[in-house]
């Protein structure tokens, strides 16, 4: 999920900048006292920095919530939580960790880069997503993707293959899902609506074979908040789940037969039940498995 890729950078102000200047060189030419306003240019990055101020607060916000559930969990209190940076604008989390490592696709919008020990937050592709998203939605969005990156941590070294590469996806949509269930904010809420429609709308179904299908993101979400029959995030439960082969197969097919994730209404997701459920030597909330 870290490998580097090519792909279309989004710029760093808005196309209006470009286009002011051209407005004011016309006024300019019809009628040369006109050329005083030109000044006003700087004004279009306004909303730019407002943009970044609030996706920096959310990042603050979401990362102190994860460190709370970080501590509060028996197998990571005892690690050491990783720092989480949000890159600049134009660099991406692959080429930032390792500019060595071959093109991979799909791209990362976050990932834990082992040689620093950080969690590092691609700004352009999390900004993009940020900004679309609803208000309600906008802070578990952050929430997940930091999540994600600190389950990555948890996570044996990547292998390669399609196969692996999914199985590695599902672990760590599970391990986000145990650290987004402990944490603060979602002990708060009974309504896990944002986050299955941020891991099902994580990624595009032509990377299905690389990260899993939508309703297996989803599936494998909900096991880390403890809301399916499958036990644990280990390799034998998300290998199990790559092949379909579930304890509540009707859950799985539910969660794959909900509509794209841009236009699941939320009472078809909130008819699926998120709460955690006690199972077998599994309590809730549940906790990090690192097999």
């Amino acid at each position: 999920m870290a490998g580097p890729s090519i792909r279309p950078r989004h710029a760093v102000h808005p196309p209006q900048v470009a286009v002011l200047p051209l407005l004011l060189a016309t006024a300019t030419a019809a009628a040369p006292v006109a050329a005083a306003p030109v000044a006003a240019v700087p004004v279009a990055a306004v909303p730019v920095a407002a943009s970044g101020a609030a996706l920096n607060a959310a990042v603050t916000a979401a990362t102190g919530q994860l460190r709370q559930a970080w501590a509060a969990d028996p197998t990571t209190a005892a690690l050491p939580f990783p720092s989480v940076r949000l890159l600049q604008p134009g660099a991406a989390v692959a080429g930032t960790c390792n500019p060595k490592a071959p093109p991979r696709r799909p791209a990362a919008t976050a990932a834990f880069c082992a040689s620093s020990g950080e969690v590092l937050l691609d700004q352009d592709l999390l900004a993009d997503s940020y900004g679309k998203a609803q208000p309600s939605q906008g802070g578990w969005l952050v929430s997940y993707w930091i999540a994600i990156g600190l389950a990555e941590r948890l996570l044996p070294t990547a292998t390669d293959g399609a196969a692996a590469a999914a199985l590695r996806s599902l672990q760590a949509n599970c391990q986000a899902g145990v650290l987004l269930g402990a944490s603060p904010a979602r002990q708060a809420s009974s309504d896990a609506t944002p986050l299955l429609n941020t891991t099902r709308g994580a990624y595009g179904d032509r990377y299905r074979e690389a990260v899993g299908t939508a309703g297996q993101r989803g599936y494998a979400l909900l096991t880390g908040l403890g809301a399916t029959a499958t036990p644990s995030c280990d390799t034998a439960d998300m290998a199990a789940l790559v092949r379909g082969a579930v304890p509540d197969p009707a859950l799985l097919a539910k969660i794959e037969q909900l509509p794209p994730a841009m236009r699941a209404h939320s009472s078809l997701l909130g008819a699926i039940n998120s709460q955690c459920r006690p199972l077998p030597k599994r309590q809730c909330p549940r906790s990090i498995a690192t097999k």
